[in-house]
């Protein structure tokens, strides 16, 4: 966070718009950050964690997760399966938090960290190793999230953001939507969604400090509530508030595809926003996209340490994972060959086509699970 079935058959898939050396690099090097640090949270040294800005040695508990969960999503696009283990120090480190103290509620993006750690099977890419029982992250996920349940209602626990976070009200609410749905909460979820949006004026164009987070917020916002419409789970009056959302993102892209004055973090999750659609191949959303990866890719630190640093700022572990997220959900994701030309072939061989999703979509995500 910047502080200061179809009748047609598609053409190709193949196209991807960020290197994958490239994103291997970038993998690679948040891989190698990890350590032990101390964490200026609780005073006590962490292993197998992430710092907070690269190369200070600390780290805190309300990143850790967040930074962690790149490497979940790193494994899906490079097909390495080291990435996401080695996470896994982090996830159970959250866990020990969940068992030490019954009465703690967690921050909403160790949910999805969590629920990353359950889905994950180090079988699907390394032939002959046994299937991970990794069920019970998402059983301690489902419980974890109900503290926030049992303490806020929906309403309640949008309005407690609203005053103190300002403009990132959204992006922290778009973390609890997404970690009350993924974990089976739909209608505390929706109940979310209804009152961050009621009550936009109170939050958006408010600065945090001197900046003004709201791109980054909105961007958070359209990629849960579009993961959520392609799971069935939005209503159609809510699809198209972020619709006009996104429509707003498209037109505040800057010259060089970056959002939000160059930032990073809002550049990433207005990538991940766009892309939750997966089969919206409609020109500006996908040039966006592209434009958004090149953005990232050119100011990317150079090999091998493939990272984002604002000079004379340092690099800092959660953003480096964020944009690592949007990299390689992008690139695990299906593109139209030649889209990028604006030409007709954009669409298919044979211009005037309509243009069918493929008849099976890629998993990157595990689904929202069912509460009993």
């Amino acid at each position: 966070m910047k502080r200061s079935p179809g009748v047609f058959v598609l053409a190709a898939l193949a196209a991807m718009p960020a290197s994958a050396g490239f994103l291997e690099c970038v993998a690679d090097t948040h891989q190698g950050r990890k350590g032990d640090y101390l964490n200026g949270t609780t005073a006590q040294v962490d292993e197998g964690v992430w710092e907070w800005e690269i190369g200070s040695g600390d780290t805190y508990t309300n990143i850790q997760g967040i930074t962690a969960d790149g490497m979940f999503h790193a494994t899906v696009s490079t097909g390495d399966p080291s990435h996401a283990l080695s996470a896994f120090n982090t996830v159970d480190l959250v866990v020990s938090r969940f068992n030490a103290v019954p009465a703690t509620r967690p921050y909403a993006q160790d949910i999805d960290t969590l629920l990353d750690a359950c889905e994950f099977d180090p079988g699907d890419y390394l032939e002959g190793t046994e299937a991970a029982q990794n069920q019970a992250y998402c059983t301690i996920a489902i419980h974890y999230y109900s503290r926030v349940l049992s303490e806020f209602t929906a309403v309640e626990n949008v309005d407690r953001h609203i005053t103190p976070r300002k403009s990132l009200a959204g992006w922290d609410l778009a973390a609890h939507i997404r970690a009350a749905w993924r974990a089976g909460y739909l209608v505390y979820a929706t109940g979310m969604i209804d009152r961050i949006l009621e009550r936009r004026p109170d939050w958006e164009h408010i600065p945090l400090g001197t900046w003004d987070y709201t791109e980054l917020s909105h961007g958070a916002l359209v990629r849960v509530m579009l993961e959520m419409r392609a799971a069935g789970d939005l209503s159609d009056a809510l699809h198209a508030e972020a619709l006009l959302l996104a429509d707003g993102l498209l037109a505040a892209q800057l010259p060089d595809g970056s959002w939000s004055q160059g930032d990073f973090q809002a550049t990433a999750y207005i990538l991940l926003g766009l892309r939750a659609d997966r089969w919206n191949f409609s020109l500006p959303w996908q040039q966006a996209i592209i434009e958004g990866v090149d953005y990232l890719q050119a100011n990317a630190t150079a090999a091998p340490e493939c990272g984002w640093a604002f000079p004379p700022d340092p690099e800092y572990g959660e953003t480096n994972s964020e944009a690592l997220m949007a990299l390689a959900a992008i690139n695990s994701l299906p593109f139209v060959d030649g889209f990028e030309t604006g030409d007709s072939s954009a669409w298919t061989d044979d211009p005037g086509l309509p243009l069918p999703p493929p008849v099976a979509a890629p998993e990157w995500r595990p689904a929202a699970l069912p509460v009993y």
